[in-house]
């Protein structure tokens, strides 16, 4: 997904690194090399002279250790980090040559170091992929010698580790250690993280057991990639600009022949930023048989905008055919997080109220309750642990690996989504992407993407007559005529019913007003103004609940046909 600040910062810093390729990459290259500091990311020396076959030093341990790290993502076996420069560097000099878009001579000369830099130290792919091999030994070129090692340990036997764990762990989701033999925090988190993936008890202590996983991974192209979140079968992700690297397109078969069935895709920001590959996204992913929803990032930079960052929204996802109704659409989705200009402050002027106008008006626009994307500790933070947004569906923010579930806002019983990472990477893609699991069944995301009779015109298969009562959910759809009151329920089922939908699809009435009533009371709770776009009357509504309609007021003519599918 785009660069949603709440968890998501990192997505454009690691996208923003991805390969170019030709001449492209060529300039960027010299234009780097002309600018760029020396810099010794492997920890040996910052000096980085012309290296060609035949040299040895710390200089060519450092490119060595480096040339791993470089192509480490691409899946290439380690080369030896032994400070001579034989066939084997030489070899692997010409395919980061390649890869990263250079004039391929096997020489280590300006350009090369200055990519090299870059590339070890933060993620890069290849257009060509590696292959395995037998593992190497030696890679870091740091020390042979293993002693016990735990937080407060300096020295050249942390500095092997550090390297080791940069070669160990996926670089996507875990950005380089510095190698600087200090075993800090940082150093003894990424222990732990390494010992979780490889089922090791997790006490950051580098003893036998870690040091043999170390040299293990890190010797071949297999390292640590974290697990995704435990009893949520079905995937999903997040989309925008950030993942089309120098504008390379996202191939959404693959993406689907992966297993995800689901995408959220950035549709708009603020009162003036349409995502440039809404139009060919939105569409695509729903064409590879994904269910998907446009989502907008909320910029509460100016006052009482809500309604017209709305209005921007609508006519974006309109204009690509998006309507909330069709077979495989989710509701629009509302991205609530903290202001994306690097300060991290609450938008300073988010309001309930001026996000409400929001939500409001797009469920009237495409009927469908919003999603709202947040965290717990947003609403906490920035809107005083609000309750007033408890109804909607969420999609919640949480990348520890700790819990289970993320926590809930104060108010709210259930999540529908959970984006567990900021850096996952999916086939197709050519950038890391944020992921999801759905909370439910295939049938309970086909529902929600209109993948049933819910959200349809009422076919002579599913309508039943006026004045018949729904018996169980999901039962269909039912078309009554203005001045009929109907029951609808109590319903008696162990699970929670689909949405209640009603539209007005005929007569001269511009809108009818409908009641929700609770069984026990027979009074109506709420009052909805229902027109011709489908409108929500009710979700997730517990057993025992009665939905009345058509009831109240006609305010505008004097006859209506509705329909209402539930």
């Amino acid at each position: 997904m785009g660069r949603r600040t709440l968890l998501r910062g990192l997505t454009l810093a690691v996208a923003a690194v991805l390969p170019l390729y030709g001449p492209v990459a060529a300039q960027a290259a010299q234009s780097a090399a002309t600018a760029a500091t020396a810099v010794a990311v492997c920890g040996h020396t910052s000096e980085q002279p012309t290296l060609q076959r035949g040299s040895t030093g710390d200089p060519t341990t450092e490119a060595q250790c480096e040339l791993d790290l470089a192509t480490k993502p691409s899946r290439y076996t380690p080369i030896a980090a032994d400070g001579s420069f034989g066939p084997a560097t030489e070899t692997r000099v010409k395919e980061f040559q390649a890869c990263a878009g250079l004039s391929v001579d096997g020489t280590l000369g300006p350009q090369t170091w200055a990519a090299l830099n870059t590339w070890a130290a933060a993620p890069h792919t290849c257009a060509a992929q590696g292959t395995s091999a037998t593992a190497q030994t030696t890679v870091c070129g740091h020390t042979d010698t293993r002693p016990t090692l735990r937080k407060g340990a300096n020295g050249v036997e942390v500095k092997e580790v550090q390297c080791r764990l940069n070669l160990a762990m996926e670089p996507f989701h875990y950005p380089p250690l510095t190698i600087d033999g200090d075993f800090g925090g940082g150093t003894e988190s990424r222990v732990v993280e390494l010992q979780h993936c490889a089922g090791l008890s997790a006490d950051g202590v580098v003893g036998p057991n870690t040091w043999a996983k170390l040299v293990d991974w890190a010797g071949r192209n297999t390292y640590c990639t974290p697990p995704r979140p435990a009893g949520y079968p079905i995937d999903g992700l997040d989309t925008a600009k950030y993942q089309h690297p120098g504008g390379a397109a996202i191939d959404w078969k693959a993406v689907r022949a992966s297993g995800v069935e689901f995408a959220t895709v950035k549709a708009t920001r603020g009162l003036n930023v349409t995502d440039e590959y809404l139009a060919t996204d939105l569409p695509a992913a729903r064409a590879a048989g994904l269910a998907v929803a446009p989502y907008h990032f909320y910029t509460g930079s100016s006052p009482d905008t809500g309604a017209a960052q709305a209005d921007r929204f609508i006519a974006a996802v309109r204009a690509t055919g998006y309507t909330g109704q069709r077979a495989g659409d989710l509701p629009p989705v509302f991205d609530l997080e903290r202001m994306d200009d690097g300060t991290g402050r609450c938008p300073v002027y988010g309001t309930v109220d001026d996000i409400k106008a929001w939500l409001d008006r797009v469920e009237a626009a495409f009927g469908r309750t919003p999603v709202i994307y947040t965290q717990k500790s947003f609403l906490d933070d920035c809107l005083g642990s609000t309750t007033a947004l408890a109804r909607y569906p969420l999609q919640l923010a949480d990348y520890r690996q700790s819990i289970t579930q993320p926590p809930l806002p104060n108010g709210s019983t259930a999540w529908t989504m959970w984006q567990y990472t900021d850096a996952a990477l999916f086939p197709g893609i050519k950038a890391p992407a944020t992921a999801d699991v759905f909370n439910g069944t295939q049938a309970d995301l086909d529902r929600l993407a209109n993948r049933t009779s819910a959200l349809t015109t009422a076919s002579a298969a599913s309508a039943v007559t006026a004045r018949t009562v729904a018996t169980t959910c999901y039962g269909g759809a039912v078309t009554v005529h203005y001045g009929e009151v109907l029951d609808f329920g109590p319903y008696r089922t162990t699970s929670r019913c689909a949405d209640i939908n009603m539209r007005v699809v005929g007569g001269d009435a511009e809108y009818v007003v409908a009641c929700v009533k609770f069984e026990k009371t027979g009074v109506c709770n709420r009052w909805t103004k229902v027109g011709w776009s489908w409108t929500t009357i009710a979700t997730d509504v517990l057993d025992g609940t009665k939905f009345t309609v058509p009831n109240g007021v006609d305010l505008e003519g004097s006859s209506a046909t509705i329909q209402i599918a539930f």
